[in-house]
């Protein structure tokens, strides 16, 4: 059957891979005479040609009409097509060859390799196999119908992660040296299981695109990827407008150069649709439909089809990226995500003896809890099409009930009717087993759910019901955890609350004031409560001996005696969260300790961390090491802010030189200023700011968290190009503040990295200008140089997070959109000490807002008599995805940038930083403000040249001009070196390129010539690569077809592509 396809190439028309949806206009058939009859059923109009082993011997020598050039047709292949008929599509010569140079150099292939021909014959990893193996010199061993016993003598194999899956232990086969997986995404477990036994290889490539464009070795120490793009050909990740994206950002695989297609056959708007202008210049790209990103190290990364994006309880989910995550898990062989009934995710994985809920917990570890399948499905095998896929419509087709448990114990009960209540679903659909998260929860329900347990007398955390996420478990948890509470937000605001009774032993409560927490005091104690690491600051002072270790001490009780704020402890009761002002410092106590080194004391101070009802929440200690003494000031963030710390510094500084402290109003006049506010005029100034938002996200979605290359939480950090003075220049000419030109840069940053044109994220205001009773009277040290409108003289957090929108709008000017972002100054100011709860609540906005913070900190220089040492072990967090901290200094600002190592890659944060200083100098450069807003999805110049150069392999010449020209190079140089078999049955390369040629001679007296097209219709036997390559040897087009395609699909396809000829022997 191969010398079929021989025949093909040596007249130089083109052969079709036929499968049995295809559509074709091909001129000739060729196939063996025991399928005669099927041909003669499909009643086409052509001529039979039959190829018999024992008796050709007919001679061929090619006329100019058969000289076929790199440009002609090679192959065609037949996809399925979204319509319900199948897309013919032809692959040229040179494209077809770079192809088979690449793949077979990257496989290692050699003349003593023998590849098993494992793909259905109308895929076109068939063309792989058989190409790959007779340009090299191997042996292409075919399987006889489904007898995978010729497997145990290749040393060669290619096929689909599915059917690798189904071979069993890879110990079976001693013999098999190279595999490479392709057509799917790889799971884990099977990279794992196969990588330390094998080289296994990872390959990608389109039909449209020649099968092959991308190719990595798989290793048990690295991620799966596709690895880099080969040579001549071209890899674009475009966003929606056909702009190269940044390093690690998700976008459309486009592929140009020389392994495009010309397009699909008769179907000229499809063709237009997918096949467009290569706007980097060279000449024309395939749109591929698959989702993916270019990584900072060259490598690409698949996530997905652009068609798996589903809607489910008004979430966006890729199924591809949920079944990515759990194909993570180390047992996982492969995996799928469907929607059943619209009503719930169903993740399907084999084999069937996986642990439910390790898997489910592994998927929680990697993605959003509403992407977590409610739904588990284990199979023996999971289904596969006639191409090795995953047969997604078997699955949809088996018949998945969710199961719902019997509660069991009272509080079972309870719990379900709240969640009933709080996310209205009907209580008989939860079950033991259900998970808050997979019925439609999310953060804000949680804390709903918390206030409705208070209710019917069940203690519950937040941290619990994100943890446990199942209901027995969260049940579980109740009955075993002391009540705590939720952010004041959803507490009545009352200060004449007695909570006394809850915490009688806390304070002496007859001298005590007691007042609600402000709304940023709450959701930082919330944090607290999870984590008692969180919102803490530690600064290390060196003192020179026990004299001033003593004197510190004495400054620092003094401090906290002058100051309110600093005597303040936090409380949660059964109505809301209250801040207890201690009368006096009898309690406070500074501890000596000796340690071997400050890191270690620091550790395992930030391990104490605070936690509610804890005495005080500042505390000192005097730590005597073996290279010295320090003071360690530990502090929570409810007690200050950037403003506060200087004033602490300045103060303490103060007290030691012998100076008096200066009075400062205490922090309880904020906490009256925010409960005087309006909060209907709150409501509905936020309810206007963020009518019709889309919320956005930095999160690398689709690589597995724990498979992010830097693991490491240390900050990242840049000093911008423009200076300080360029950019109060630019500012002024503006007519805006320098911060609110950071401001619109980061968010042209964000919009880069989001493709997004409504931007969200999170700012910090300084609230310094409140119109508080003796706020703005400067009293104080003029060491502390404060501007003019901002005279705030208060100890205590008075910042306060909010959204920050930005609508861009590619038609105006960026004088105009930073002119709106000024006219908006004031109204946020005004409205800036709303709870973030509440404003997302007014909203209806589930989840978070914004997962970027940006922090902008103008606040003055503390003295440099007390002065913090640099600390040898520092921890650094935030509770966002991104938060950017931008200082001014006196060269330009100051960048530095906490992240979650598990959300986004060290490298993306740094490119941000880099795109960040971009967009302020291109600012900078056009002070006028003419710039089009347009202008600035300009990476930098340093991103591009790297995305440009990593988008494009290397220009390599073709050894060969057509594709079979490599197998009569070998046909004459080794006749007898064995070039195809099947059972025990074989042709060396002499016999198939002789037998080829009798085909091919045929072939040409029937007038098949260059742009012919060839139709190659058998099942596997030694006949199909003869029909092949008597088809390339004409100059024609082959089209492999599989004899046992539906009639009604063979016709089509040959039809379409015009066959002339069938072949039988």
């Amino acid at each position: 059957m191969y010398s079929s396809h021989m025949a093909s190439l040596k007249y130089f028309g083109v052969t079709l891979v036929l499968r049995t949806e295809d559509d074709l206009s091909t001129a000739s058939n060729l196939t063996t005479r025991r399928f005669s009859q099927t041909i003669v059923d499909l009643k086409l109009a052509v001529d039979v040609v039959t190829i018999d082993v024992a008796t050709s011997k007919s001679e061929f020598v090619p006329s100019a009409c058969h000289m076929a050039t790199k440009l002609d047709e090679a192959y065609i292949v037949y996809t399925s097509g979204s319509t319900g008929k199948p897309k013919g599509v032809p692959v040229l010569h040179h494209s077809a060859v770079n192809s088979m140079e690449r793949f077979g150099g990257i496989l290692e292939i050699k003349e003593d390799s023998r590849v098993f021909q494992l793909m259905a014959i109308g895929f076109d990893g068939f063309q792989a196999d058989m190409w790959e193996s007779l340009s090299y010199g191997a042996t292409l061993v075919l399987r006889s119908d489904d007898d995978l016993s010729a497997l145990s003598t290749a040393s060669n194999l290619t096929c689909t992660p599915t059917a690798l899956s189904l071979l069993g232990d890879p110990n079976q086969y001693p013999q098999l040296k190279v595999v490479a997986v392709a057509g799917e995404a790889c799971p884990v477990a099977l990279k794992d299981l196969w990588a330390p036994r094998v080289k296994l290889f990872n390959l990608y490539g389109p039909s449209e695109c020649a099968i092959m464009t991308h190719g990595s070795r798989l290793s048990l120490t690295e991620s799966i990827a596709i690895g880099s793009v080969l040579a001549n050909v071209h890899c674009y990740v475009l966003d929606d407008a056909l702009r190269q994206v940044p390093f690690g950002i998700l976008g459309e695989f486009y592929l140009s150069g020389i392994c495009v297609s010309p397009g699909y056959i008769n179907l000229p708007e499809m063709t237009e649709e997918r096949f467009l202008v290569d706007p980097f210049g060279h000449g024309r790209m395939y749109k591929t439909g698959d989702l993916g990103r270019l990584l900072p190290n060259g490598q690409f990364e698949i996530a997905g089809r652009q068609d798996s994006q589903v809607k489910l309880k008004g979430y966006r989910i890729e199924l591809d990226e949920v079944a990515n995550a759990m194909m993570q898990h180390p047992s996982v062989k492969s995996a799928a995500a469907i929607v059943k009934d619209k009503t719930h995710l169903v993740g399907y994985f084999t084999p069937a003896h996986v642990n439910v809920d390790a898997l489910r917990q592994c998927v929680a570890d990697q993605l959003p809890v509403y992407m977590v399948p409610a739904v588990w499905v284990g199979l023996d095998d999971m289904p596969q099409n006639s191409n090795g896929k995953i047969d997604v419509k078997v699955l949809q087709s088996m018949d998945v009930s969710v199961d719902v448990e019997t509660l069991e114990t009272d509080v079972e009960l309870k719990m379900a009717t709240v969640w009933a209540n709080v996310l209205g679903v009907n209580v008989s659909e939860i079950g033991r087993q259900s998970s808050f998260f997979a019925l439609g929860g999310d953060s804000l329900s949680v804390v709903r759910v918390i206030a409705a347990c208070k209710v019917m007398g069940l203690a519950l955390s937040g941290g619990q019901m994100t943890k446990e996420m199942l209901l027995w478990r969260v049940a579980k948890a109740v009955s075993t955890h002391r009540q705590v509470d939720w952010p004041s937000a959803m507490a009545p605001v009352s200060t004449k609350v007695s909570v006394e009774a809850e915490w009688p032993h806390v304070v002496n409560w007859s001298n005590s004031a007691i007042y609600p927490v402000t709304p940023l005091q709450a959701g930082m104690l919330y944090a607290t409560i999870n984590n008692r690491r969180s919102y803490v600051l530690q600064n290390a002072v060196h003192l020179a001996d026990a004299l001033e270790a003593a004197k510190f001490e004495a400054g620092f009780k003094a401090l906290v005696q002058q100051h309110d704020i600093l005597r303040t402890t936090f409380l949660t009761t059964s109505t809301g969260m209250y801040q207890v002002i201690r009368p006096d410092i009898q309690e406070l106590e500074v501890p000596t300790v000796a340690v071997a080194s400050l890191a270690d004391f620091l550790e395992d101070d930030l391990a104490r961390g605070f936690q509610t009802a804890d005495k005080f929440f500042v505390r000192l200690t005097i730590v005597n090491t073996d290279k010295g003494h320090f003071g360690v000031l530990t502090i929570h963030h409810c007690l200050y802010d950037g403003w506060s710390m200087t004033m602490f510094w300045n103060d303490l500084a103060d007290l030691l030189d012998g100076k008096p402290l200066p009075e400062r109003p205490s922090f309880r006049h904020v906490v009256d200023y925010i409960q005087a506010q309006d909060t209907r005029a709150a409501e509905e100034f936020w309810r206007s700011y963020l009518n019709g938002v889309v919320v956005t996200s930095l999160e690398t979605n689709g690589i597995p968290r724990n498979c992010l290359a830097d693991s490491s939480d240390k900050p990242l950090s840049i000093d911008t190009t423009a200076c300080l003075s360029s950019l109060s220049e630019t500012a002024q000419t503006l007519r805006v503040t320098v911060a609110e030109l950071v401001k619109f840069a980061w968010a042209a940053t964000v919009r880069k990295y989001t493709h997004q044109n409504d931007v969200v994220f999170g700012q910090v205001v300084a609230n310094r200008d409140i119109p508080v009773h003796d706020v703005d009277r400067y009293s104080f040290s003029t060491r502390m140089k404060l501007p003019s409108n901002v005279l705030c003289r208060i100890l205590g957090p008075l910042v306060s997070t909010v959204p920050c929108r930005v609508q861009f709008d590619d038609t105006l000017s960026v004088t105009a959109m930073l002119e709106g972002i000024r006219l908006e100054r004031g109204a946020v100011s005004s409205h800036s000490h709303a709870s973030l709860i509440d404003i997302k609540r007014w909203n209806g906005i589930e989840g978070d807002l914004f997962d970027s913070l940006l922090v902008y900190q103008n606040v003055p220089t503390a003295s440099s008599k007390v002065r913090s040492v640099d600390q040898p072990s520092k921890t650094f967090s935030t509770d966002h995805t991104l938060e950017i901290i931008v200082t001014p200094a006196a060269a330009g600002l100051s960048c530095c940038a906490l992240y979650k190592p598990s959300a986004i890659p060290r490298d993306q944060v740094q490119w941000m930083l880099e795109e960040f200083d971009f967009t302020l100098s291109q600012i900078c450069c056009n002070k006028s403000g003419d710039m089009a807003v347009s202008e600035l999805w300009t990476m930098s110049p340093a991103q591009t040249t790297l995305v440009r150069a990593a988008s494009s392999g290397p220009e390599v010449a073709l050894p060969f001009g057509l594709l079979h020209h490599a197998f009569e190079a070998l046909a004459k140089a080794r006749p007898h070196a064995r070039a195809v078999e099947i059972q025990d049955r074989w042709l060396s390369y002499g016999e198939l390129d002789a037998l080829a040629n009798s085909v091919a001679s045929d072939l040409a007296h029937l007038g098949v010539c260059v742009g012919s097209r060839v139709a190659v219709i058998m099942d596997r036997c030694l006949e199909f690569p003869i029909g092949l390559l008597a088809a390339l040897k004409v100059g024609a087009a082959m089209m492999p077809l599989d004899v046992a395609f539906p009639s009604a699909r063979l016709a089509f396809m040959v039809a379409d592509a015009g066959v002339c000829a069938v072949v039988t022997p």
